[in-house]
């Protein structure tokens, strides 16, 4: 078999704002088929031809009339639904071909944050205290300590996370609390906030590395001590990256201690080929490991993309990541 497959399907999340309950979670989504796009010259540079399938209601029926080898899978939403696209790697096993990013089970694993959480403890890896709340007025578990913060549980994409999901009191908590779970009908996650540095580590599965960067945050009027990746430090609605340059700088990271802990936790939360890690550290030095997903953003570099951009620092180029991805997938 060649190391290298002739036709690669590249499977997208099928963005319609009606699929979207929120503004917000379309906005994460709506560029979707252009990224998908954006991949077509670096295959064609790797003497592969690349085909975008939308990950819609004729997902099956598309495959079987492209006939692609193989298929790399950034679709993270079918119909706007995180759970819904775990059906994505099962219908490319349905049909044996071979695909980029994790399996159905470790999918699904990634659409819950509390589920992630209480694998990576067991599995050893430090996460702060947290909590599960399906109602409002669930009691307060005593032994955590606040400042806390809210997040869905179900959710990706920094989604509500904003300077109002950093609570410093119990009427905070109770007010945020009733206001995510009418808006977005879902349990929602409480952990404690661990003020300090924040950093992003990528697991490259192909070289068996993890890469790390440092996100040097500077929240624009922030008048709290609490710094951190927020929705529009992410996506920046309305706004370009160069408009938050002077609020968001990275810089690498590197600790084998941490890369330790990552390639272990790595394997607890299911990732194949590669996977990130957001992880806070505390003052003391201590690593707090806050969220895990397994098909995180994948896209070419001009879409202000962490991992290409931390993999290119670290002196993988894009057009070798993917060739590097392709052929670890394809074997």
């Amino acid at each position: 078999m060649s190391s290298l497959p002739r036709k690669v399907a590249i499977l997208y999340s099928d963005a319609k704002r009606k699929y979207f309950s929120t503004d917000e979670d379309y906005l994460t989504e709506k560029n979707s088929d252009l990224e998908a796009e954006a991949f077509l010259p670096y295959l064609k540079q790797l003497g592969v031809k690349g085909v975008p399938i939308p990950a819609d209601t004729h997902l099956l029926e598309s495959l079987r009339r492209v006939k692609p080898q193989m298929a790399i899978n950034v679709a993270v939403t079918i119909k706007g639904s995180f759970q819904l696209a775990a059906l994505v790697p099962g219908i490319l096993e349905l049909e044996g071909i071979p695909y980029t990013g994790t399996t159905t089970n470790g999918f699904l694993l990634g659409c819950n944050k509390f589920l992630i959480y209480t694998l990576l403890e067991q599995a050893g890896i430090p996460v702060p205290r947290f909590q599960l709340f399906s109602r409002v007025k669930d009691p307060v578990d005593k032994k955590l300590c606040y400042p806390l913060i809210l997040k869905l549980n179900g959710e990706h994409s920094n989604v509500e996370i904003i300077r109002e999901a950093v609570v410093e009191n119990e009427s905070g908590l109770r007010r945020r609390l009733k206001y995510l779970l009418k808006k977005y009908q879902q349990d929602v996650l409480i952990s404690e906030f661990i003020d300090g540095r924040e950093l992003a580590a990528f697991w490259w599965q192909p070289t068996d590395r993890v890469f790390a960067v440092e996100r040097k945050i500077k929240l624009p009027g922030n008048k709290t001590k609490h710094e951190f990746m927020d929705y529009d430090l992410v996506w920046h609605p309305g706004k370009t990256e160069a408009d938050y340059s002077e609020y968001l700088q990275y810089q690498s990271y590197r600790d084998p201690r941490l890369a330790a802990l990552v390639k272990r936790a790595a394997v607890a939360a299911k990732m194949e080929d590669y996977g990130k890690f957001d992880i806070r550290m505390d003052n003391q030095g201590n690593y707090y490991f806050i969220d895990a997903n397994a098909n995180c953003y994948l896209a070419a570099p001009e879409f202000e993309c962490e991992l290409s951009r931390t993999l290119k620092e670290n002196g993988v180029p894009f057009t070798q990541a993917l060739k590097q991805l392709l052929e670890t997938a394809y074997a």
